[in-house]
């Protein structure tokens, strides 16, 4: 990603909405400066943790249990490929240590997903098909779906698809992924808008700390598609949708 100016936050119309539990408040938007930086293409997959895991650096996934996929989502051979989910903060961190890189930060992570020209999703500003992302469609699970399948798609998948499976839906430098399949970590603390990198939020120290998600997941509708949506939680929390990209510094 090269260094630069860019615009975070979504300030529209549909810049709030009343699904609870909601994600944060706060969608300012203004401008945010760069330095040059490297993100993964697509999500850690299953079988790019499990190196990690047997070379000692990485905890184990908790659930194995993923629905609609079933028992051992993380040790079968067919899932290699899929996004590693069920992972706290602090072990995706640890992911990308080991793998030489780390955590993006929030700022990161939308300028990746959005480019500079203030689009609404990776892939520009047209409405989403279902050869774009992952969502919550006429697949999703019983289990997941309350109110929110959207029954007028169909990408293909009932829960997560392997990365990098909808190339339609690339962002401006090529990252896959960024709308859709699973959630994804990034470094900072979750706090109000304007985004201040030197105001630590981007203290890497504490604990119980609540940090930021970005890209929204299969189980999710079409308004959290968009690449200015915040959510987060406690360093501590993992879930199945919820996974993690890494992002490096030039040398």
């Amino acid at each position: 990603m090269p260094a630069g100016e860019f615009t975070i936050g979504w300030q529209g119309t549909d810049a709030t909405t009343d699904v609870l539990p909601g994600p944060f408040p706060d969608f300012l938007e203004h401008s945010v400066t760069l330095e040059s930086y490297w993100m993964d293409k697509v999500p850690v997959s299953n079988g790019q943790y499990q190196r990690c895991v047997q070379a000692g650096a990485c905890r184990p996934c908790g659930q194995n249990n993923i629905p609609p996929q079933g028992k051992d989502y993380f040790t079968e051979s067919e899932y290699a490929s899929y996004p590693v989910v069920n992972v706290s903060w602090y072990m995706a961190r640890d992911y990308c240590e080991w793998a030489g890189r780390r955590l993006p930060t929030e700022a990161e992570w939308e300028k990746a997903a959005r480019g500079t020209d203030g689009r609404k999703y990776p892939w520009g500003n047209e409405p989403y098909t279902e050869d774009k992302a992952n969502i919550c469609d006429r697949n999703c699970p019983p289990s997941v779906r309350g109110t929110i399948a959207n029954p007028n798609f169909n990408d293909g998948y009932p829960g997560p698809s392997p990365v990098g499976n909808y190339p339609a839906g690339a962002s401006p430098y090529g990252a896959l992924d960024m709308a859709g399949n699973v959630w994804e970590w990034n470094s900072t603390e979750i706090r109000l808008y304007p985004y201040d990198a030197t105001d630590g939020r981007e203290d890497p120290g504490g604990i119980d700390i609540e940090r930021g998600w970005r890209g929204s997941s299969w189980a999710n509708g079409l308004w959290w598609l968009r690449s200015s949506v915040r959510y987060h939680a406690l360093d501590f929390y993992s879930w199945y949708v919820l996974g993690v990209r890494c992002a490096a510094t030039p040398d």
